[in-house]
Parts: C-alpha cells; structure tokens; sequence
C-alpha cells in the first residue's frame, strides 16, 4: 500500500499493511531530529520516518498583523502564545458584536499554491482546510471567564460571537475546498474541549454552542467527499457519542492521561466508529521516559488500537515539543513502523 491507500483503509474500519504514522512538533524538535537523522529538509525527514501524512495550508496575504491575531487579539509568550487582550471584552449586545471592526476577512489569505502542493503528494493522506478552531477563537476575543459566565447571563450575545468566528472560517473553509476539494483526503479542525479531568464546560452547554458548529464543518467537508478528523485535547469521552452521531471519522489526538480517556476502553466502546489518531502518552512517557518505555509503550498502544484498523499512532498531542527527548521520538516511530505491521 502507499500512504493515502493506508490511512483511508484505517479510517474505513479495515486493517491496511501496517499502522499508519503522523508526525507533529515544534521546529526546534523537528530541527534536532533532522539533525540526528541527517535529513537534507523537512521532507526527507518525513520519508526516513515513514509518516503516512501530508498537510497543505492556505497563505496569510493580509495586513501586518505585528503581536497580534487576525482577530486583533494580542498574544505573548511561547509557541502559540496565550492571549493578553480581549477586544470584546464587556459585549452587552449583539449589535455590538456585529459592529466590531476588527473582523478578518477571508480575502486576506492565499490558496493559489495549494493545488501544485498537493499535486507533489498524490500518494501520501493530505490534510487540510483552514484551522477552524471557533470556540477558542470566541473565547479569546471576550476572554474566558466572561464569556463562560455571558453562556447564563447574555447566551444570545455570546452566540453572535460565535457565529461571526463560524461565518468566517466557513467561508475560508469554502474557499480551501473550492480550491483543492478534489485533491485532499482529510478536513482537520477542532477546539480544545477538555480539561485533565473533564470538558471544559457541561455537556449541555456544549450541546448548545459547540455542536451546532461542529455539525456544521462535517457537513461542509462532506460535501467534497472528504474524511474528517477532529482535535481536543483533555477528558472528552462525554461528547464522543455526539461526535459520532454528527459523522465525525476520526479523534485527535487521544490525550491518553486525561480522565476517561483510557485506550482500552474507548477501542471497546467505539472502535468500530470512529478512528482514533494519537495515543503514545506525550505527558509522561515520551517526556520523561527511557526509551525502552517509549518502545514498551508504542507495542502496548498498537496492541490495543489497531486490531481492526480505525487507528493512526502519534503522540497525544500534536505538538511535541523541544524538551522531548530527541531518541524518545526517533524511538516511537521506529517501534511503530516496525512493531505496527499487520
């Protein structure tokens, strides 16, 4: 099998040559690795690692955007950064809302690469689509804690808020699609709705502001035929009979140390539902761990996971960081490619 031929074997429920491997870190991680390696770029990595993914991205074209999101949200520190202003902060109305000049707009982004991108990469499961991360974004733009508590006291406004973030990644998402619907494999999006022991917010309130929107992208992204996979991280075992209910082909990425979050019993409970993506414990094992737990680690989750198919092996977390261990990662995907034969 080639790549794209293994993965969407995983994903239909059937068990392909070997377990399909996705690979996510940051670029000092990655840089260390290609180092160890003596990959020539990024791509020859991929391949010396045997990753089964590929994912293509739109290109910002818009204004400078100098610390801040295109949300004009200010961010600081690390990675990604956290957010350090909230420019709808104290929203009453949902004409207020309607009426913030700082909405993005789709035109500001680029998809004209995209087609001769995935062109390069017909054997390999291309992902893409805009990172449609809604709730987030939502929540940043009020901040947390005033909109979890605007969910009671003003859920019509707050419900505003999240539409307009859900209008403009749909028609991003419309755009992606329109470009090269008919050359990507998979729609990857999400939202972080777990905690370490539980989401993030009740399940009814999820109910009523999250699923409708998360609904609405796999409806989209089926329209082009195209698989689905969904990111949180943290305890999210509640909503995953939801996720299935709505048509949602695969979860990432597992975040195995999360309250519920056991492996053996969501393969038993929903295996034969939804393809779970991740798994390898990046908390513990991959971070702290000798690199004989990492392998003893890789043949316990494909022990588990893959009888069947419905399972694509990482780490339980898509960005792996610079601290990790550098022969901790090399170990994993080495295991993997080697022990995850069928």
């Amino acid at each position: 099998m080639n790549s794209k031929e293994r993965v969407l074997t995983a994903f239909e429920h059937r068990e392909p040559d070997r377990v399909p491997l996705w690979y996510g870190a940051s670029e000092g991680l990655t840089d260390k690795i290609m180092k160890a390696y003596s990959a020539t770029d990024e791509e020859d990595l991929m391949r010396k690692l045997h990753i089964d993914f590929r994912r293509v991205r739109e290109q910002y074209v818009g204004p400078p955007l100098g610390d801040k999101a295109i949300w004009g949200v200010k961010r600081e520190g690390y990675y990604y950064g956290q957010p350090m202003s909230h420019p709808l902060a104290d929203v009453e109305t949902v004409e207020e809302v309607l009426n913030y000049k700082g909405w993005p707009s789709p035109d500001w982004f680029d998809f004209s690469h995209l087609a001769e991108q995935c062109d390069k990469w017909m054997e390999y499961a291309i992902i893409g689509g805009p990172w449609v991360v809604v709730f987030t974004d939502a929540t940043e733009l009020v901040g947390m804690e005033e909109f979890f508590v605007k969910m009671h006291t003003h859920p019509e406004v707050m419900q505003a808020v999240i539409r307009k973030v859900s209008d403009f990644y749909y028609e991003l998402a419309t755009r992606f699609f329109e470009a090269v619907g008919d050359k990507i494999d998979i729609f990857f999006f999400g939202d972080d709705m777990g905690t370490q022991l539980s989401l993030i917010i009740s399940l009814k309130h999820w109910r009523t502001f999250c699923k409708p929107e998360i609904q609405r992208f796999i409806a989209l992204a089926k329209q082009w035929k195209l698989k689905t996979m969904f990111h949180s991280c943290g305890a999210v075992k509640e909503i995953i009979p939801d996720l299935i209910e709505l048509g949602l082909d695969a979860l990432n990425p597992v975040q195995v140390s999360a309250k519920g979050m056991n492996l053996t019993g969501l393969k038993a409970e929903f295996g034969d539902k939804l393809t779970f993506h991740g798994g390898i414990d990046h908390q513990h094992v991959l971070a702290r761990g000798s690199v004989n737990d990492v392998r003893k680690e890789v043949r316990r989750v494909i022990d588990i996971m893959s009888p069947g198919g419905g399972y694509c092996l990482a780490a339980s977390h898509d960005l792996m960081l610079d601290e990790f261990p550098v022969d901790n990662v090399i170990a994993m995907y080495e295991e993997a490619f080697e022990y995850g034969k069928y």
